[in-house]
């Protein structure tokens, strides 16, 4: 495959049409749509979708994620070949032939980003080789992004990684299930709450927790149900009264609430996972033992 195509390709993927593809690439639309239709050609296959913004096919998620490992690889040597320079012309005189920092795109779900994640950022402040780019998504549903070449890694709850990829268990990330007392106090004056009516604050279509925790209790029925799609949005939805939810242990210290367990047994431990591309790369080794460090505080 000629890489300019393959470049051409995840340009589109990246900036949503042909025409940003071509911009960034500094060609122009024509050039950059043929060379994608080219690299299609070749290999007998539609790789996008020419929808707004564009979308990948199942072919083309093979290229995009070879795109992105060339990418990756291709900046590592470059940057080692930079090393050579500077060794042969003297410190200064290289630093005038700086190059772009290379892209690390990683999937993290929002309540890491929202906890025990946040150190990783002033890592990443000194590393002046590379920009982070973070995806927001259920720990649940992360990985069809490293399957496309989305990402280079994710943070899941998976277990199992699929091919080409390596898993690092990080830790366990323990989540309780609470209420604000006066919404508690309004919903059931004696006993224990009825979870089939006390209103519920869910994340998004995709956060299952307090199903999962309304299942573990026995409950088929949906309670009512506010829908609140952001980590310190959702404690603070929870914190005021809006409903019961799952709020990791490590956000419930922060909160300023009367807020008290419900059911049985309040907890849910998430086990969470990096799930990154297997190559030799310094910055992608970099990347997973920062991630390593950051996780230790997990609970």
């Amino acid at each position: 495959m000629n890489i300019d195509h393959v470049k051409a390709l995840a340009a589109a993927v990246d900036e949503g049409t042909v025409e940003g593809a071509a911009f960034v690439l500094g060609v122009t639309a024509s050039a950059a749509s043929q060379r994608i239709r080219t690299l299609e050609t070749r290999l007998g296959q539609v790789l996008i979708r020419r929808t707004n913004p564009i979308t990948v096919t199942e072919a083309g998620q093979a290229i995009l994620r070879y795109a992105r490992q060339v990418e990756l690889l291709e900046s590592e040597a470059l940057d080692r070949l930079h090393g050579i320079d500077a060794d042969a012309l003297g410190a200064d005189e290289a630093s005038g032939r700086r190059r772009e920092p290379t892209v690390l795109r990683i999937g993290v779900n929002a309540d890491s980003m929202a906890t025990w994640f946040r150190p990783l950022f002033a890592e990443a402040a000194g590393w002046d080789d590379v920009v982070v780019r973070i995806e927001v998504v259920d720990q649940d549903k992360a990985l069809p992004l490293l399957a496309s070449g989305e990402v280079l890694g994710t943070i899941t709850s998976a277990e199992t990684g699929g091919y080409g990829t390596k898993v690092d268990e990080l830790g366990t990330m323990r989540y309780v299930a609470v209420a604000e007392r006066s919404l508690l106090e309004r919903q059931a004056a004696e006993g224990d709450p009825d979870l089939t009516q006390l209103p519920m604050v869910n994340f998004g279509q995709d956060d299952d927790l307090q199903f999962e925790f309304l299942r573990r209790c026995g409950i088929a029925a949906r309670p009512p149900i506010s829908v609140v799609p952001g980590s310190a949005e959702f404690a603070a939805a929870v914190a005021a009264g809006l409903g019961w939810g799952m709020i990791p242990v490590m956000q419930l210290e922060a909160l300023d609430a009367d807020l008290v367990e419900i059911g049985e047994d309040p907890h849910i431990d998430v086990p969470l996972y990096w799930h990154h591309w297997t190559l030799a790369s310094d910055k992608l080794s970099r990347l997973t033992e920062a991630l390593r460090r950051a996780a230790a505080i997990m609970r």
